[in-house]
């Protein structure tokens, strides 16, 4: 019994450690320094080269406490799902879901838009990649962008 009872009470320490660094890795600041680490490395090249730098960027960001430790992988994964280094052509595609109205802020997903119901709020990003050309990505029922899914968008660029 009180096996189990340690073991709940680490599953709810790491729960709550996990929401922790979810809350940490977005927001303004956070947003912020994730664009200059991406704008340190040049999108040339080849996109090997590309998130190589950006692995290189983070951890220096990590070193000098620019950047929490936990965020390391999403901002890493925000330039791998970017078009630098792919050859012409390449595009972001995001798959769009509708939004929803959370009724106790009365705001929609995007945090800013008021709602009462869900019929008042914007769609939102489901699923962002990259694709070889914007037919394909408009093939598969998606939104043509540029650049990087960090800022991918349900609105066509």
């Amino acid at each position: 019994m009180k096996r189990l009872i340690l073991a709940l009470v680490v599953a709810a320490g790491v729960a709550m450690l996990a929401s922790t660094a979810r809350a940490q890795c977005s927001g303004t600041d956070f947003n912020s320094v994730r664009d200059s680490i991406l704008a340190a490395c040049p999108c040339t090249g080849n996109h090997g080269q590309y998130v190589s730098c950006l692995t290189r960027a983070v951890r220096d960001a990590v070193r000098n406490n620019q950047l929490d430790v936990r965020c390391k992988g999403k901002v890493v994964r925000c330039g791998a799902r970017s078009t630098c280094g792919h050859k012409s052509g390449f595009v972001t595609c995001s798959q769009c879901v509708p939004g929803t109205c959370n009724t106790d802020t009365s705001l929609c997903d995007d945090g800013v838009t008021t709602c009462t119901d869900s019929t008042q709020c914007p769609q939102v990003v489901n699923h962002c990649s990259t694709k070889s050309t914007a037919d394909h990505c408009t093939a598969l029922g998606g939104v043509v962008g540029s650049g990087s899914c960090c800022n991918a968008t349900c609105t066509p660029q």
